[in-house]
């Protein structure tokens, strides 16, 4: 179990990582602990005030349209989440706990394609937009793309990479992703030579298509937990492509006007 003095090195990491304060990123670390590593309700000046993290898809704050924030904000909850699993400490909490690999809210462990190299573990920060998909590793310092079959690496340097800002579809070349400290172009990020892959090489398991039908199938959420398990459903369908950006906004909208 991690001890309080790696606990600290770890925050003081994140902060310098991400550009916010000790004591914003400890604000935030307490504001997950809080909500069993799962979700966080936070309020504090560097986050603009306050805001609300659900892992797998709910970002609120009251700045929605500043993308790098909202980006970092939610790759830190993310990190914070995981170092909480890493302690081991959720599992001495009462909190309802969600198994890191299961999909959405469901606790069971659920098969997760894996279509970076082996020898690297879950990714910081991924996602997908239109046919492309990235992952980035910050111990490794590498960023994987792919496309279609394709699977190419980056190297990230120092960069923090916490989401996409902008792509076009199709091509990999006109991705620009965020970091805490504004905009990153791909095309500013060295290519790692000589490394090639194929999807189907590095999959330890395939993409499940049928979930859209499967939530469509359930009986409308009432309550307000049910909603924020719909939510969090929908969010694991936009990660693995089910839902386009449109689809995912226009139907957590919907959600979100029941609470």
């Amino acid at each position: 179990m991690t001890e309080p003095a790696d606990t600290n090195a770890h925050l003081a990491k994140f902060s310098r990582q991400y550009g916010f304060t000790e004591d914003a990123v400890r604000h935030l670390f307490e504001a997950v602990t809080q909500g069993g590593g799962d979700m966080a309700m936070f309020d504090h000046p560097e986050f603009h005030g306050p805001g609300q993290w659900m892992r797998g898809g709910l970002m609120m704050t009251t700045t929605p349209g500043d993308r790098v924030l909202n980006n970092a904000i939610e790759s830190l909850c993310n990190r914070l989440s995981a170092l909480l699993r890493a302690q081991h400490a959720l599992e001495q909490s009462g909190y309802r706990r969600i198994s890191p690999e299961a999909r959405a809210w469901d606790t069971s462990v659920s098969p997760r394609q894996r279509w970076w190299p082996h020898e690297w573990s879950d990714p910081v920060a991924n996602g997908q937009t239109d046919d492309l998909a990235y992952a980035f590793f910050d111990d490794a310092a590498r960023l994987a793309i792919r496309s279609g079959d394709q699977v190419d690496l980056y190297k990230t340097a120092d960069h923090c990479i916490t989401g996409i800002a902008q792509a076009q579809q199709g091509t990999s070349a006109t991705l620009v992703f965020t970091t805490p400290f504004g905009e990153l172009p791909l095309d500013e990020l060295a290519r790692c030579e000589g490394h090639k892959s194929n999807t189907t090489d590095n999959a330890t398991a395939t993409e499940n298509r049928s979930g859209e039908s499967a939530v469509a199938g359930q009986a409308a959420p009432q309550s307000s937990m049910e909603i924020l398990q719909a939510i969090e459903k929908l969010g694991a369908l936009h990660r693995e492509g089910v839902l386009t950006d449109d689809e995912f906004n226009a139907k957590k909208q919907a959600l979100l006007n029941r609470l």
